[in-house]
């Protein structure tokens, strides 16, 4: 993998922020694998919204849908507190 150097410019707490979350590890590396995961994020929330306006549900498919997975939802926090 190419690496090219950036620099980006916080204030000072956001810093010590960020070193602290770092923890021993570098800060680049850190900073780094949250860039991607919310690139990741934004390219499949983008395909969702895509994908979504293709389909063109109705209003009973959202509905069923909703319905669905308030369903499973209930069923999931039953299991958790058994």
């Amino acid at each position: 993998m190419s690496i090219r150097r950036i620099t980006i410019s916080v204030p000072a707490k956001l810093a010590a922020r960020l070193k602290k979350a770092a923890g021993r590890g570098s800060v680049s590396a850190w900073v780094t694998a949250l860039i991607e995961e919310r690139l990741d994020d934004e390219e499949l929330e983008r395909l969702w919204q895509e994908w979504y306006a293709s389909v063109h549900p109705s209003r009973a498919d959202v509905r069923r849908a909703d319905a669905i997975l308030r369903k499973l939802g209930k069923a999931s926090r039953r299991k958790k507190a058994a």
